[in-house]
C-alpha cells in the first residue's frame, strides 16, 4: 500500500453542518448532509489509495520508506503511547517486538488502541472508507482526519454529547439496572446495550417513544438519543417523556390490569347484522370447553339473524381455520360470512363496531373491558360458563370479577341451569335468576342412546383417565394425585391391571407408588381426544366449583364411568347420567368413590344401560335451540334484521 504522505489529500471535511448538526448520527434519509458537502467521498479516497498503490507498490524500498515515515509520525505523536500499548499487549514486550511496527502492520487493523485517547475500532467503524482501503486508523487521523475535523474517539464524543445534554440521569439509569457494577460507565452501557433494549436514559427522554414517532430513525438503526441531539431537536422533532422512576399509581394500575382497560372501539353505521365473539385467543385447543361453546352459540345465533360471524381476539391473532374444524366436530354450519379481528391488549388498535351488532364476551375480563367502552350495553351478550370468582384466591381479581358479575343492563347466558341456580341464589347474584338465560351443552362424541352397547372388554390392561391440570387450582391436581397414590398403595388400583393416563396440560414427570409410571397425554386435537375417550375404562375428574364441567359429561356419554367431587349445590349428577358418580372431596371420601367407580367399570352392561337412559344432549342444534330462541327475542331490536329465521 502506498504511503498516505505520498498522495494528494482530499479537501478537509467540516466538523458539522452549517446549522450545527453532526452528520455522524444521521440516518440514510438525511440527504441534506450531502448537499452541504459534509459527507466524505469514499470513492475519492479509494481512488487516491488505488493510484498510490499502483505507483509505489513496485519496489520493496518504497514500502520500507512508507513504514518508516508512518512510524516516525506515530513516534512523534502524543496519540501513540508505547507504554500503554505494551501494557495492553504484554506478549510484544516478551517477544522483543517494536510496538509501533506492530500497530502499523497488525494492531491498528485488529482494533488495538495506540493510547487511551484514540479508539482504533471506533474510528474505523465511523469511517468505513478508511477500513475498506486498509489504511491504518491513527495514520489516517494524523494525516487526514484531524484536518477534516474527524473525531479521534467517536465513542468518547458520543458520551460527552449525551452527558452535556442533560438528558441522561445516572441515578435514574442505575435504578432500572441495579445489577450493574458500582464502577460501570452507565452512559457507555446505554450506548452499547441500553438503547438497543429500549431502555430510557432519564424521565426526560423515551428511547422507544422516539422510535415510534420517527420511523426513519427506527429503520436506520441510529441511536435515538444521539439522533435527537444531533438532528432531531434542530428539526423540531419532539423528545417524548421516558417512564417515571416512581410512576403514578394510575400508571401502575393501568400496567397491572391492561386487559381490563376499556376496549378501543370505532363506531360504524350499519354494515348488516353481525355477531362478534370477543375472546383471548382462538386456536386448535379452542375445540374444547368454553371457547368452542361460545363459537357454536355464535354460529347458531348468526344463522338465525342472517348475520356475519366475526371472531375478535386479544392475546394472539385468531386462526379462522379453527371454525371450519369446529363445525365438523360440533355438527353445525355457519351459513353467512366469517370475519376475524385482532385487538391486542395494551394496544391502540380499535375494534370497529356497527350499530346492528351483538358483541359476545366470554369472560369477566372481556366483559369488563367492553362495559368500560362506548359500546351500548344493550348490545352486549356475556357468556358465563363458570363461577369465575373461583378462579382466584380472595383479593383484587376476585373482587373485580365479583363486581363485574353484579353489573346490570346487558344479557347474560349461563352454561347449565345448575350453574345458573348457584349464581342466582341468595348471597350471590339474585338478579341473574330473573334475567339470565340458561344454556345446555351438547356432546356429539357420545354414543347414540338408542341401542348403546359397549360389547366385550378388549384384552390387556384397563385404562384410567385422570384429568391432570396442575396449573388450574380448581381441578385439584394434588388431591387427585394423592387419591391415586393411596389407591395404588392399598391395592385398590393394581398397576398390573390398570394403566394410568394423565390427560391435561403441563403435568410434571412423576411416579406413583409401586414404581407405577403414568402415561402423560397432552396437546390432543378433537379427533385424537375422542379416539382416546373411546378406549377409557374409568375416569377421575375433579372440579372444585359448582359447575359439572365438560369432561365428566363427555366421558359419561361415551359409556365411561366417571368419579367427580361434590361442591356446594353440586351433590348428585345422576340426572345427567348414572355413569357419573360423586363423592366428598376428602381423601377417604374419594377413595370410597374409587371403589364404586372400579366396580361400575367392570359392569359394561350397566354402563351401556346408563348411556341409554342418560340426559346428556348429543346435538348442539337441539340443545341450544331454546337459548337461541330467547336471544333472538332479546336482541330483535338491536339487530334490525329482515332475515330472522
Amino acid at each position: 500500500m502506498a504511503s498516505i504522505a505520498h498522495r494528494e489529500l482530499p479537501a478537509p471535511r467540516r466538523a458539522a453542518n452549517r446549522d450545527g448538526r453532526d452528520p455522524r448520527y444521521a440516518p440514510e434519509h438525511h440527504t441534506h448532509a450531502t448537499r452541504h458537502g459534509t459527507d466524505h467521498d469514499t470513492d475519492d479516497v479509494t481512488s487516491h489509495v488505488t493510484r498510490g498503490t499502483t505507483k509505489l507498490a513496485t519496489t520493496e524500498r518504497t514500502i520500507q520508506h512508507r513504514e518508516l515515515s508512518d512510524a516516525d509520525l506515530l513516534r512523534e505523536s502524543d496519540l501513540f503511547d508505547e507504554a500503554f500499548y505494551l501494557e495492553q499487549n504484554p506478549r510484544l514486550g516478551a517477544q522483543g517486538k517494536d510496538p509501533v511496527t506492530h500497530y502499523l502492520t497488525r494492531g491498528g487493523f485488529n482494533g488495538k488502541d495506540p493510547s487511551a485517547a484514540f479508539s482504533s475500532r471506533a474510528y474505523l467503524k465511523r469511517n468505513p472508507e478508511v477500513a475498506a482501503a486498509r489504511i491504518n486508523p491513527l495514520v489516517h487521523y494524523l494525516r487526514v482526519g484531524r484536518a477534516e475535523g474527524r473525531s479521534m474517539n467517536p465513542l468518547a464524543d458520543d458520551v460527552a454529547l449525551i452527558v452535556d445534554s442533560g438528558l441522561f440521569d445516572a441515578d435514574y439509569y442505575r435504578h432500572f439496572h441495579p445489577d450493574l457494577p458500582e464502577d460501570a460507565d452507565l452512559v457507555r452501557h446505554y450506548l452499547r446495550f441500553g438503547a438497543r433494549r429500549g431502555d430510557d436514559p432519564s424521565e426526560l427522554f423515551s428511547t422507544t417513544g422516539y422510535q415510534r414517532q420517527n420511523a426513519d430513525v427506527a429503520k436506520s438503526g441510529a441511536n435515538p438519543l444521539l439522533h435527537y441531539l444531533a438532528f432531531g431537536r434542530h428539526e423540531g422533532r419532539i423528545a417524548p417523556r421516558g417512564k417515571l422512576r416512581e410512576p403514578y399509581f394510575d400508571s401502575l394500575f393501568a400496567q397491572q390490569w391492561a386487559h381490563l382497560a376499556p376496549l378501543p372501539v370505532a363506531h360504524l353505521p350499519s354494515v348488516g347484522p353481525r355477531v362478534t365473539v370477543l375472546t383471548d385467543s382462538v386456536g386448535p385447543s379452542s375445540l374444547f370447553g368454553g371457547v368452542g361453546t361460545s363459537i357454536v352459540l355464535a354460529i347458531l345465533l348468526a344463522n338465525r339473524f342472517g348475520a356475519t360471524l366475526r371472531i375478535a381476539t386479544r392475546t394472539e391473532a385468531p386462526d379462522p381455520s379453527v371454525v371450519t374444524t369446529l363445525e365438523r366436530a360440533a355438527g353445525v354450519r355457519l351459513e353467512g360470512a366469517l370475519e376475524t379481528a385482532y385487538v391486542p391488549v395494551g394496544g391502540d388498535q380499535e375494534l370497529a363496531v356497527a350499530d346492528d351488532e351483538i358483541l359476545m364476551t366470554t369472560s369477566w375480563w372481556t366483559t369488563r373491558a367492553t362495559l368500560g367502552s362506548t359500546v351500548d350495553r344493550s348490545r352486549v351478550l356475556y357468556l358465563l360458563q363458570e363461577d369465575e370468582r373461583m378462579f382466584y384466591a380472595f383479593g383484587d381479581e376476585r373482587l373485580m370479577c365479583s363486581e363485574t358479575l353484579d353489573e346490570r343492563g346487558f344479557t347474560v347466558v349461563v352454561n347449565t341451569q345448575r350453574l345458573l341456580d348457584h349464581l342466582g341464589s341468595a348471597g350471590h347474584y339474585p338478579h341473574l335468576a330473573d334475567e339470565a338465560i340458561a344454556l345446555t351443552p351438547a356432546f356429539p362424541g357420545g354414543l347414540p342412546r338408542e341401542g348403546a352397547d359397549l360389547g366385550a372388554r378388549p384384552e390387556g390392561r384397563r385404562r384410567l383417565f385422570f384429568y391432570s391440570r396442575p396449573e388450574n387450582a380448581r381441578n385439584l391436581f394434588w388431591r387427585g394425585g394423592t387419591v391415586l397414590s393411596r389407591a395404588v398403595e392399598q391395592g385398590l388400583l393394581d398397576p398390573d391391571e390398570w394403566e394410568l393416563h394423565l390427560v391435561g396440560r403441563r403435568t410434571p414427570d412423576l411416579t406413583f407408588p409401586r414404581d407405577t409410571k403414568p402415561l402423560v397425554v397432552e396437546g390432543l386435537d378433537w379427533l385424537a381426544y375422542q379416539d382416546l375417550v373411546r378406549t377409557i375404562d374409568a375416569a377421575l375428574v375433579l372440579m372444585d366449583t359448582p359447575h359439572p364441567s365438560y369432561p365428566p359429561l363427555d366421558l359419561a356419554a361415551a359409556g365411561v364411568p366417571v368419579l367427580t367431587n361434590t361442591h356446594g349445590s353440586k351433590q348428585d349428577l345422576s340426572d345427567y347420567s348414572a355413569n357419573i358418580l360423586t363423592a366428598p372431596s376428602t381423601v377417604d371420601g374419594l377413595l370410597e368413590g374409587m371403589a364404586r367407580l372400579l366396580a361400575l367399570s367392570d359392569d359394561r352392561a350397566q354402563r351401556a344401560a346408563n348411556v341409554r337412559a342418560d340426559g346428556i344432549e348429543r346435538d348442539w342444534n337441539v340443545s341450544l335451540a331454546p337459548t337461541v330462541d330467547a336471544l333472538v327475542e332479546r336482541f330483535a331490536g338491536v339487530m334490525r334484521s329482515d332475515d330472522v329465521r
